[in-house]
C-alpha cells in the first residue's frame, strides 16, 4: 500500500450482483445494482436508484455465483453497512441523445459479512 493510501483492507475489483435496503424504514423497497470493487471493509456499487444518502444504513446482499470446488451451487453474502459517500455518474450513449444518471456508493461494513447458502 502507497502512503498515500488511506483504506485499511484492499479493495478487490469484482462484479457481483447486489441488492439492498434501507434499514429501520416501515417500508422496505429493495433497490439492485452491481459492485465495482469489494473488500473485507467494504464495497463500493454503481445502481440506477438515486435514493441514497450518506449515513444512510444499509442492509446488503451480494450473489455469488457458482465456483467449481469452492462454491459449487453458488450463494449469497449478507450484512449490514453505512453509506459513506454519493457519487453521480452521468452516462450519455453515443447512439441516442439520452442521458443517464446512476448512483455509485461508497459502503462501509458494519459487521462482517455472513454467507447464505
Amino acid at each position: 500500500m502507497s502512503s498515500s493510501e488511506k483504506r485499511k483492507y484492499r479493495r478487490l475489483p469484482i462484479k457481483l450482483d447486489l441488492s439492498c435496503h434501507k434499514t429501520g424504514s416501515t417500508r422496505e423497497k429493495f433497490h439492485t445494482g452491481c459492485t465495482v470493487n469489494v473488500s473485507p471493509g467494504g464495497l463500493y456499487f454503481e445502481s440506477e436508484a438515486d435514493v441514497f444518502k450518506p449515513g444512510n444504513m444499509l442492509k446488503v446482499e451480494l450473489s455469488i455465483p457458482p465456483t467449481a470446488g469452492l462454491l459449487e451451487i453458488g450463494g449469497s453474502i449478507s450484512g449490514l453497512g453505512r453509506i459513506l459517500r454519493i457519487q453521480t455518474i452521468c452516462d450519455s450513449r453515443a447512439d441516442t441523445d439520452l442521458h443517464s444518471a446512476r448512483s455509485g456508493v461508497a459502503l462501509e461494513f458494519c459487521q462482517p459479512l455472513k454467507l447464505c447458502v
